[in-house]
């Protein structure tokens, strides 16, 4: 994501949209930080009902992706947000973090492939974070 097109979007939101798309692009840049891979932030808020978006990240390996949404929950709870619910099993290659509003997948690079959530919301607007 570039700066530019950052303050583009935010001049368009009321303010509960700037901040819940602050909060995603808070765990999507605590994910990338963390070594996570294509990074990507789904918004969903004129498809769905139950959150505004996802964020969604991948690694190598179970123990990254662990790694990656605790970096992510340790970011959000520094920024004020807890998270609802969170799934976080020892050999899971699917981890989920539910704020309401964003929720958070980390899946391993073959379930990433898998289940292929970009292309199942492909009709909503995504954007690539870059760190």
């Amino acid at each position: 994501m570039r700066g530019d097109e950052s303050a583009v979007r935010k001049d368009t939101m009321d303010e509960g949209e700037v901040l819940t798309y602050g909060m995603a692009v808070t765990a999507a840049r605590a994910a990338s930080e963390m070594f996570g891979r294509d990074v990507t932030i789904i918004d969903l808020k004129e498809l769905v009902s139950y959150t505004d978006y996802f964020v969604v990240a991948s690694a190598e390996t179970d123990r990254q992706t662990r790694r990656i949404a605790e970096e992510v929950i340790e970011r959000m709870v520094a920024e004020g947000y807890r998270p609802r619910t969170r799934r976080i099993d020892e050999a899971s290659s699917w981890i989920s973090i539910d704020f309401l509003d964003i929720v958070v997948h980390v899946f391993t690079d073959e379930a990433r492939d898998y289940y292929r959530l970009e292309s199942l919301w492909r009709s909503a607007p995504q954007e690539k974070i870059e760190t």
